[in-house]
């Protein structure tokens, strides 16, 4: 049996209290962020609601969703081409000399397309005989650890993140040895946990079309309807740190929600 060796006590105590002591603060001390993962379908209105957050930076790799908010929102915009620029605008945002109070990732799986693509061209540039189109498991192995690098980076910069992705239907064991279907963002198996960890929220931002009876002309009237779901579920993957949400919150407004979060107001579905 291994014998157990205890760490030396530190000679001066009274500094290394004095240095423990001074960075303990109350949790309602702390800085008022949160990070937020939304995914859902294509079309579904993610952007919308990340440019409803307080003065939001958006991060767009290659998503091109601005034409559903140049009209009302209008956001700061920044469009993603190279891996590079990703690490370009996480060292921007923080150095701190700018005005934005939130950023969101738009979104987090082409994210990995071009951690996945940057992994590959290095590797294609060393190795003339590989096949860019067949990643190998070493670079898939690459891209999540850049993934996962940048997801931890965005999520401990002083603002509210958001990230965004595309929804995966994922086969999972339930009772009695069946496979169920679970949704869940699209991002691979080796980011996901780390995505999934980083926030404090997970909603799943589902469209519904619904009709409107009108009692006076008697006529009915198309509307599309945004649900974002929280509640614990065998269907979808969901968190809420915060125990504010509820199952479901429709017409989702982040900055209605992080007043909710705080206790400023706001309102829940």
């Amino acid at each position: 049996m291994a014998r157990t060796v205890r760490s030396r006590r530190p000679a001066d105590m009274n500094k290394v209290k004095a240095r423990v002591t001074s960075k303990m603060k109350r949790a309602s001390e702390l800085a008022r962020n949160q990070n937020i993962l939304i995914y859902g379908e294509p079309g579904s209105g993610k952007t919308r609601i990340a440019a409803s957050a307080p003065n939001p930076l958006i991060i767009d790799i290659n998503d091109q969703g601005q034409d559903s908010v140049r009209r009302d929102y209008d956001p700061m915009y920044y469009p993603v081409e190279r891996w590079s620029e990703i690490t370009d605008v996480y060292w921007y945002l923080q150095e701190g000399d700018h005005d934005f109070e939130s950023v969101a990732v738009d979104h987090v799986t082409n994210m990995q397309n071009l951690a996945l693509a940057f992994v590959i061209g290095d590797e294609a540039a060393r190795d003339a005989s590989r096949d860019p189109d067949m990643p190998s498991r070493q670079a898939w192995g690459k891209a999540n650890q850049l993934m996962k690098t940048q997801i931890i980076n965005f999520r401990n910069l002083p603002l509210n993140t958001i990230f965004l992705a595309h929804v995966r239907a994922n086969e999972v064991e339930g009772e009695d040895d069946e496979l169920q279907v679970k949704l869940t963002a699209e991002v691979s198996p080796g980011s996901q946990k780390v995505l999934t960890g980083a926030v404090g929220t997970i909603g799943y931002l589902a469209k519904r079309e619904v009709f409107i009876k009108s009692s006076k002309t008697k006529t009915r009237r198309r509307e599309i309807r945004r649900r974002l779901y929280f509640a614990d579920s065998e269907r979808y993957v969901s968190k809420d740190r915060n125990f504010v949400f509820g199952e479901y919150i429709d017409a989702p407004d982040l900055t209605e929600m992080l007043a909710l979060i705080y206790n400023d107001g706001g309102k829940n579905g």
